[in-house]
């Protein structure tokens, strides 16, 4: 997810691209839709975080995201769950520290 008030999709699909190596990426429904809210990139979808109250709206940081892997998904097990949350950490760091070194922070 990412915050409708401070988007970052590029950093957003940095994440996805490191979990897709682990597991499979949420597709767009018939209607353009995940979850019931419009895709705003492959894999991912946008929300007001702070407004709604959800975790990651507990810091101001320049790059946040929620991650959700379900582990009761008959296309993954427990193990890769895990897997791509670690996967999603460390594309965030990498990708923050990316920018970093270019200087586009």
């Amino acid at each position: 997810m990412d915050d409708t008030e401070g988007l970052q999709p590029e950093f957003q699909q940095a994440l996805i691209e490191a979990v897709e190596k682990v597991t499979h990426i949420a597709q767009a429904d018939d209607n353009g839709e995940i979850l019931g809210s419009p895709a705003a990139g492959r894999g991912v979808i946008q929300y007001p975080l702070a407004q709604l109250g959800l975790c990651t709206s507990m810091t101001n940081a320049r790059y946040r995201t929620t991650t959700e892997v379900y582990p009761d998904s008959d296309r993954v097990t427990p193990e890769q769950c895990n897997a791509a949350q670690v996967a999603a950490v460390c594309a965030a760091i990498d990708y923050a520290l990316a920018v970093g070194k270019s200087g586009s922070l």
